[in-house]
């Protein structure tokens, strides 16, 4: 499991629900059903509306995937893996096969299945390209989420507003007719209403939006490190050569795998 996710995403709401609690002498009158309705059912109406049916349950399974599976395959694994494939080289096209089929990465174990097939019928500047736009193309998709999600995050303070706006009707209205028990309650939708709206805005979809943001790069790195080992194992480079050419695109604390 991502327990960094998890662990930030409960101790943001802890914050606010300590800060709740400190501030009000019952907490629970800040669970308003009409509130949340107004704000998180409004959320999901409009995302609904404006991006494809299939695209936001994708967004759902990322959203409950990045938070329950934590990609468990290491820049010093992957690292490993470019060495055992640049040595396999040297030993034949079935060794470099097997070494391949090894690989962990996803994109590594591709772009030494696709070396294999394609060694005597392109160029490597055709290869480069080839493997350079399956890189891009899984960047801008990864990007994509991350944006969608930003795009979201602005839904949330928007009905939240329109529920203070209701709440400050209602509230003037009761005023009005001296209605003076119904006070309270338009107060409290006007106030909670935009309550949730900035906590669903910048405790959930904000954050996500941040850390898919950053995992596209990250990975896009990784692709890009993957890219530059596979063309040095094409001009058959020796293996050292290889292995340190490929940790240059990491930081040095990424590069033991036992520090890893």
């Amino acid at each position: 499991m991502n327990f960094a996710l998890i662990i930030g995403y409960l101790a943001s709401f802890a914050v606010v629900f300590a800060a709740l609690a400190m501030s009000l002498e019952n907490v629970w009158i800040v669970f308003d059903v009409h509130s949340i309705l107004l704000v998180l059912g409004g959320t999901i109406a409009i995302t609904f509306a404006c991006f494809p049916v299939g695209q936001v349950l994708k967004l759902i399974r990322v959203f409950f995937k990045d938070i329950i599976k934590q990609d468990r395959i290491t820049p010093a694994q992957i690292i490993t893996n470019i060495v055992s494939l640049s040595q396999a080289r040297v030993q034949g096209k079935d060794a470099f096969k097997s070494a391949g089929e090894l690989a962990k990465h996803p994109f590594l174990k591709e772009s030494a299945a696709v070396l294999t097939w394609t060694e005597a019928d392109i160029s490597k500047e055709e290869l480069r390209e080839m493997l350079e736009l399956r890189a891009e193309t899984i960047f801008t998709t990864y990007s994509q989420d991350a944006t969608i999600f930003k795009t979201i995050a602005k839904f949330p303070p928007a009905f939240g507003l329109m529920g203070t706006t209701m709440g400050m009707i209602a509230l003037l209205q009761a005023i009005g007719k001296g209605e003076s028990g119904s006070i309270g309650t338009s107060m409290s939708l006007a106030l909670l209403a935009t309550l949730y709206g900035l906590v669903f805005a910048n405790l959930i979809f904000v954050p996500m939006a941040e850390y898919l943001s950053k995992k596209a790069k990250d990975d896009f790195v990784i692709r890009r490190m993957i890219i530059e080992a596979i063309m040095l194992i094409h001009e058959r480079k020796p293996t050292k050569y290889v292995e340190e050419k490929a940790k240059s695109f990491l930081l040095p604390g990424q590069r033991d795998a036992k520090k890893a």
